[in-house]
């Protein structure tokens, strides 16, 4: 078998362009390589029930109301992407305590953070009719000021 690195002139499959690609049917499409690639020229033809931003900031903010007016649901790139910058707090703090944990025990902890993170997300959008991007807003800078009250600053 050779190994070319690519798939031009591969011809076992259909060629399509990358806006065609956004536009496949399919359950969850996961914009993951740059940014600004759904756009208000295309989110009408978005044909996905779940959008979960793997680059940051796939999704114009004009494209944000169409998709959500069509009922798709948009993981957005803050809660997406925060898997990765999790695992670097763990890593930071494993290195500041020398006392190194086991992948399974950093996968553990990945995912019961994520998940509580996802439901705080979706609970607080839910409570205030937004979607989850601005849920996700709600619940940053609701965090930012409880911090501020608590270490006196503003208060």
């Amino acid at each position: 078998m050779k190994q070319n690195k690519t798939l031009n002139g591969f011809t076992g499959a259909e060629k399509v362009t990358q806006s065609e690609l956004l536009e496949l049917e399919c359950d969850v499409l996961v914009p993951a390589a740059k940014e600004d690639q759904i756009t208000h020229k295309n989110a009408g033809k978005i044909k996905a029930k779940i959008i979960a931003e793997g680059a940051n900031g796939p999704t114009t903010a004009k494209a944000d109301p169409i998709l959500n007016e069509r009922g798709i649901v948009v993981i957005p790139d803050i809660l997406a992407n925060a898997g990765g910058v999790t695992v670097s707090y763990f890593e930071w703090v494993q290195n500041r305590v020398g006392y190194y944990w086991s992948l399974d025990r950093v996968n553990r902890r990945l995912e019961r953070m994520m998940k509580a993170s996802f439901d705080n997300v979706y609970d607080t959008a839910s409570k205030h009719k937004v979607a989850l991007r601005i849920g996700a807003y709600i619940v940053a800078i609701d965090k930012v000021a409880k911090t501020l009250k608590i270490r006196g600053i503003y208060a």
